[in-house]
């Protein structure tokens, strides 16, 4: 009965966790890059921190749900970046809770007009799978007296990223080791980490001397499944305020509006699925909290 209980969940998890959901998804990833490439690292002027909630499908019980919090500087004349990440993710009776150390090599290139960094980092991360959450069919059986039962992960991500004022592209590939989890004490190869692979690029046209347009796209999956599009396009009012619409290839339209104040920044987004699962829940929201700390000397304002 273990046996099959433990099937059922994997299979189950899996083929949802199959869609591009083993990694979370964002919605405002376009004020945050270093959470998809680690070449982003150093990208900015100062110390750049962002907190980022989101709450997916709200009203299914024990939806995706993640909180990360993150940070990174550029060092050493602007030729390397450093920082890190905090991150907890749950989905189901899933969770990764971990920490992520970022490196990046910065060149400039283009006569100096533009940067091409590389990134590396180096994650550890405790997977947990609470038991309590299954249904069993046989209330005595013995899987039952597991509450929880927990895994530590080495993980990598590596990513080249291009960018100066006007435009941004990178690639990258996470979950590089690919490690099987083990569940029951057994490793189940369905169950691997897979490796998946994101592709960013966008353009900011200047229009007037208050207002920019900022459309962007992102290709993400992995050969073993689907690829997935988001299709995004962002308007920003004199540096301060922006307002934006995403498409995503799996029916989602998402609502992002934000602003700066000082070295504050604020964004929130709003998901609203166009499958049938909008029947069963109450849409997604994502906020985001930035301060950027300046460092001495000239500092680039962070890229909205």
């Amino acid at each position: 009965m273990k046996k099959i209980i433990l099937t059922i969940f994997v299979s189950s998890c899996l083929v949802l966790s199959a869609f591009s959901q083993q990694l979370p998804l964002y919605s405002q990833y376009m004020f945050n890059r270093v959470l998809l490439n680690p070449a982003v690292t150093g990208s900015e002027g100062g110390v750049a921190l962002r907190l980022t909630a989101r709450q997916q499908w709200v009203g299914i019980e024990n939806a995706p749900s993640t909180q990360i919090l993150s940070g990174h500087l550029r060092l050493n004349n602007g030729t390397m970046g450093v920082g890190g990440v905090v991150f907890a993710d749950r989905f189901g009776p899933e969770s990764r809770i971990g920490i992520q150390g970022n490196y990046a090599y910065i060149l400039p290139v283009f006569r100096e007009e533009a940067s091409l960094a590389f990134g590396l980092s180096i994650q550890v991360f405790q997977y947990q799978m609470n038991y309590a959450n299954f249904t069993s069919l046989d209330a005595d059986d013995p899987v039952l007296n597991y509450t929880k039962e927990n895994s530590w992960l080495p993980e990598s991500d590596f990513g080249m990223y291009l960018y100066a004022d006007k435009y941004f592209a990178g690639i990258s590939a996470n979950q590089m080791i690919e490690l099987p989890v083990k569940i029951g004490g057994e490793s189940v190869e369905v169950n691997s980490l897979l490796r998946h692979y994101h592709l960013l690029g966008g353009y900011k046209f200047t229009l007037t001397e208050a207002f920019d347009i900022e459309p962007s796209t992102l290709l993400k999956g992995t050969f073993k499944t689907p690829f997935q599009v988001d299709i995004n396009v962002k308007g920003i009012y004199q540096d301060d305020y922006w307002l934006g619409f995403s498409y995503r290839s799996s029916g989602d339209i998402i609502a992002m509006l934000g602003l700066t104040y000082k070295e504050f920044i604020f964004g929130f987004a709003f998901d609203y699925a166009t499958s049938r699962l909008s029947h069963y829940q109450s849409g997604t929201y994502e906020v985001m909290l930035g301060y950027n700390i300046p460092l001495r000397g000239p500092m680039n304002r962070s890229r909205l």
